[in-house]
């Protein structure tokens, strides 16, 4: 009985080392990054005087504060502050780009009061066209098998009709810790195989037949309509965003367009850096 018992704990020991050397290891994983994030709101009244017509900056901004790789770290940083911003505030270290971003909108504004008044004898109706607000804010997407994406909306009035909305998108390699571009996942002519696939998902998504019936609807340039650069990843594919005005009138909302991998597998590259995410 006992060489029995024996001889079946070696059987279930065989089993299982061969259960885990066949065992597929996936990308769910995420990535080891820690986050902070900055909340500032600044107001600032025309002369100070808070019956006047005022600016309103809100900024939320998520940004990366621990990496075991300093190097990436160093970059992952100028990157979120750069597209969170722009490239300009590129050598500010978080919280500094947070306050001299704060600061130039503010002496923006005052000085586009000061052309304001100095061209306009009555402001009576400064209330209405001379008042500013700009919303910012930023959110990890995904961040998984050495990829992290995260995605900045804003939303910027400056009185009367003048005002906009938008989303961007940025996918980074941390082994790199680079941009990934559309260059670096799909081989050469990408652009012939995505232009119909957005086509055809405005067709589908909004019920219709024809790219007459989209252009009643506010569309504009489908055919036309090429990948963009402005992309989200994940383990089941990429999602393209065009913001309003790019393909469609400002009334409509962003257009969002879901691929997954298995459509577009013969334009990705097989070494690009998002190849462990497609399973094949």
């Amino acid at each position: 009985m006992k060489q029995i018992n024996i001889y079946l704990a070696i059987l279930c020991a065989i089993a299982m080392s061969l259960f885990s050397c066949n065992t597929k290891k996936t990308p769910t994983r995420d990535n080891i990054i820690e986050f902070d994030t900055i909340h500032s709101v600044q107001n600032y009244h025309w002369d100070n005087d808070s019956t006047q017509p005022s600016c309103n900056l809100k900024l939320t901004f998520i940004y990366p504060v621990s990496y075991d790789d300093k190097a990436i770290l160093d970059s992952l940083q100028r990157i979120f502050v750069s597209c969170f911003f722009d490239e300009t505030y590129g050598l500010y270290n978080p919280k500094d780009a947070v306050a001299n971003y704060g600061k130039a909108y503010i002496e923006n504004y005052k000085e586009d009061v000061k052309i304001f008044s100095e061209n306009n004898d009555s402001h009576d109706d400064r209330e209405e066209f001379f008042s500013y607000y700009e919303t910012t804010s930023n959110q990890i997407k995904f961040n998984q098998a050495d990829i992290l994406a995260f995605q900045v909306t804003q939303s910027n009035y400056k009185g009367g009709a003048s005002s906009y909305e938008f989303l961007k998108n940025y996918v980074i390699n941390l082994k790199t810790g680079k941009l990934i571009t559309e260059d670096d996942i799909f081989k050469p002519g990408y652009e012939k195989l995505l232009t119909p696939i957005f086509k055809d998902y405005l067709i589908k998504s909004n019920k219709v037949q024809s790219i007459n019936e989209l252009e009643d609807l506010g569309y504009f340039g489908i055919d036309e309509m090429a990948p963009n650069d402005n992309f989200l990843l994940d383990t089941k594919g990429i999602t393209y965003i065009f913001n309003k005005g790019e393909y469609s009138a400002y009334k409509l909302d962003a257009i969002k367009v879901f691929i997954p991998f298995n459509e577009i597998d013969l334009a990705l590259k097989d070494d690009s850096p998002i190849s462990q995410l497609i399973n094949k």
